[in-house]
């Protein structure tokens, strides 16, 4: 039914003006290559694709935009496919791509420790006998220095992948927001990490205590809450996941801002804070 109404709102609504989105992907296989080289060669026909530091440029008013329909391309977790995708579409391009990485699953040395990993700590309701593609690992430490060379930019995304709203004991929280920066920013040649996107993304998957400490450490914080960054007044960031299984069409509603109102109330509340 949501697939229903949404291609059909956008086949008669059609793309909108006036957006500064940043679209978010994950783990992508190969099978969904293709799908994503068509989507970013739908986004560079029809949108402006800008950089981190373009749209930070343009939400702390430093910069006008002649083009109305700007978006940035962000990833989360550090799998490798991320970085087979941005050598083989985005850097031919000179798109330049938001990484958010966790940084113990880039520790890792081995397939089968990823996917521990990954069962272990990337999903809320865990499932020890989950099946994960034979494609599926994690980026290492190499791969993430060779996107700051490419000209990315790297932001924090926990040490584990937590549920930051589930820890009250403040030394764990402080490892997996603080110390998972200073583990990056030593390792990467003192490479400074202003952006931080807290794990699952949702309203119920952050509190008080955590945004505090967030912003103590971080320029920006990242959810996963989708909406418009167009004219925002706070450096809360609202960004679209995409799933490359969906539909074209219900893609393109959810980046011209057709569910946004679902969000909006979490994203004023999260502001309050």
């Amino acid at each position: 039914m949501k697939e229903f109404v949404l291609k059909n709102l956008y086949s008669f609504l059609g793309d909108q003006k006036a957006q500064l989105r940043i679209i978010t992907f994950h783990d992508i296989l190969s099978e969904d290559y293709q799908k994503f080289s068509d989507l970013v060669f739908y986004l560079k026909t029809n949108w402006n694709i800008i950089s981190p530091n373009e749209f930070k440029k343009i939400i702390n008013k430093e910069k006008n935009t002649t083009n109305g329909k700007n978006i940035l391309i962000s990833f989360d977790d550090a799998y490798k496919s991320q970085r087979i995708v941005t050598e083989k579409y985005l850097d031919p391009l000179n798109i330049k791509a938001l990484f958010f990485i966790v940084s113990d699953f880039i520790k890792l040395n081995s397939k089968d420790e990823a996917h521990e990993f990954i069962r272990k700590n990337f999903f809320k309701f865990k499932n020890k006998n989950l099946k994960l593609n034979s494609q599926t690992k994690n980026m290492n430490l190499e791969d993430i220095k060779l996107l700051i060379q490419n000209g990315h930019t790297i932001g924090g995304h926990t040490k584990t992948h937590s549920q930051l709203s589930k820890i009250d004991d403040e030394k764990n929280l402080y490892q997996e927001i603080v110390a998972s920066k200073d583990f990056l920013e030593n390792n990467l040649e003192n490479y400074k990490i202003e952006d931080f996107a807290y794990t699952f993304g949702d309203f119920e998957s952050i509190n008080k205590k955590s945004l505090k400490l967030i912003f103590k450490n971080f320029n920006y914080l990242y959810t996963g809450l989708r909406g418009n960054n167009y004219k925002i007044n706070s450096k809360i960031i609202r960004r679209d996941a995409i799933n490359l299984k969906e539909n074209f069409k219900v893609i393109s509603a959810y980046i011209n801002g057709y569910t946004d109102f679902i969000y909006k109330n979490k994203l004023e509340e999260l502001e309050k804070w």
